[in-house]
């Protein structure tokens, strides 16, 4: 296995209902109630000892948790493992718009929030209705708001260039640092973290 597992990261999904606004607009279809099977998944070199579905599963709503989208990231951050965070994965599993936008969606993240230095991790594979023009800017805003609600409200954003990508950048007025980065044309990278070694930069300087 690629990675191990040793403690579940604290759910830090508290801006995933400010977020959602945006999936709404974005995608402009309706959610169903039904209860969707798991698919057929092969098996990741991920490490899930963390997760109860180690090969993904669906939601009530069709979002799809597939750990494999965690592979275009670093095995470690700083030196730090970064592990699955399935409490983040179960929150989002109940979220009736990110469907709309995302047909594959995985959270990871290092440390607790509480701990000196922590990071919290989203990555999704986009649905083509989702791969427009003005897509991107609203979920970055809407995540970055959603990120700093508890954290004092976003305070600044700019744009920074690491490691040769643009990447939208917000400070909430807590010190929370909110990141959010297109991999390509199909993936969004989406992040926060809070400490001294500023691992969200740290995470996306070592992209594979």
């Amino acid at each position: 296995m690629r990675r191990s597992a040793q403690t579940v990261h604290r759910s830090a999904a508290w801006w995933l209902a400010p977020a959602l606004l945006v999936a709404v607009a974005a995608a402009g279809c309706g959610a169903t109630n039904t209860t969707v099977p798991p698919p057929s998944v092969s098996a990741t070199d991920y490490s899930l000892d963390a997760t109860p579905w180690p090969n993904g599963t669906v939601g009530q709503y069709g979002l799809r948790i597939d750990p494999t989208l965690l592979n275009k990231l670093p095995a470690t951050v700083g030196g730090l493992p970064l592990l699955e965070s399935g409490g983040d994965e179960a929150i989002a599993l109940d979220k009736v718009d990110l469907p709309k936008s995302f047909d594959g969606y995985a959270a990871a993240g290092v440390g607790q929030i509480g701990d000196a230095n922590w990071l919290s991790v989203t990555i999704g594979r986009l649905r083509p209705a989702a791969q427009i023009e003005d897509w991107y800017p609203s979920w970055r805003d809407s995540f970055a708001i959603g990120a700093c609600s508890q954290a004092d409200g976003v305070a600044s954003t700019t744009q920074s260039t690491i490691a040769d990508r643009t990447v939208d950048v917000s400070t909430c007025g807590g010190g929370v640092i909110v990141y959010s980065v297109q991999l390509d044309a199909d993936y969004v990278l989406s992040m926060m973290d809070l400490g001294p070694r500023h691992l969200g930069r740290q995470l996306i300087e070592n992209l594979p």
